[in-house]
């Protein structure tokens, strides 16, 4: 069975930025974003794959190597976040009411 790979720990994201660019606000305003963008991705996954990029870029490896597959495919694409609604099978017909859905 294939193991999953869960990338790197959150505080080692921020102590890795920190060690090289300073407080992580300042990352953020220096590349244009608000002032609280870099903590907020880290805290919030999934919510920015612009600035899990820009992280990733900043570190440089893959969003796949810093934030595993929960957030990242192999391939660097992100996972998707919606629900897949579509009813996965017919109701029957003995089961409706009047020929509508209950």
């Amino acid at each position: 069975m294939a193991q999953k790979h869960h990338g790197m720990h959150v505080e080692r994201i921020k102590a890795e930025l920190r060690e090289k660019f300073g407080p992580l606000s300042h990352i953020s305003v220096a590349l244009g974003l608000n002032s609280n963008a870099i903590s907020a991705a880290l805290s919030h996954p999934g919510r920015s794959v612009k600035v899990e990029r820009l992280i990733a870029k900043l570190l440089k490896k893959t969003p796949y190597e810093v934030f595993g597959d929960e957030q990242f495919h192999s391939d660097d694409t992100p996972v998707s976040r919606t629900a897949n609604r579509k009813p996965t099978c017919r109701i029957p017909d003995g089961l409706r009411q009047i020929g509508a859905a209950a």
